[in-house]
């Protein structure tokens, strides 16, 4: 049903230092950085090849401390899998209770958003056994029901 793992997602206090300290101590290079400012997100992906890490914070500094929830300055936020047929799967999820968002959690989605050729949708944690699900399909295998 999931697929494969795209990435996990790292939600970093401080951007850079967290980018510095993966770089320095795991060797992870930045790959490719990115802005997502619906979502007043901004981050990068590390590594080569998938499955890979996304380092990211907020622009909004409230909305980041709100999710650290004073767990520390770098947490494990959510996994990404790579899907076949994300709105039928967000169907037969929504039908299991499964409620979607944004990466920010803010307000919900009725489906994915289309973010640089792929289409995204976030779990709430609380509907999809307290975790962030990243489910996402790149638009060339996308087939919209």
């Amino acid at each position: 049903m999931l697929g494969q793992i795209d990435h996990v997602g790292y939600l970093a206090a401080d951007l850079e230092t967290s980018l510095e300290a993966m770089v320095t101590k795991l060797g992870l290079p930045v790959a490719k950085r990115f802005e997502r400012p619906r979502f007043e997100l901004v981050g990068a992906y590390l590594g080569e090849g998938h499955p890979g890490v996304e380092i990211f914070t907020f622009t909004d500094p409230e909305l980041t401390a709100r999710r650290l929830a004073g767990r520390g300055g770098l947490v494990l936020d959510h996994v990404a899998w790579r899907v076949a047929g994300i709105e039928a799967l967000c169907v037969e999820l929504r039908a299991r209770g499964v409620r979607f968002c944004g990466p920010d959690n803010r307000e919900e989605l009725a489906g994915p958003v289309e973010l640089d050729g792929v289409l995204h949708v976030w779990t709430v944690p609380e509907t999809s056994c307290g975790q962030s699900l990243q489910l996402l399909q790149p638009l060339a295998t996308a087939h919209i029901v």
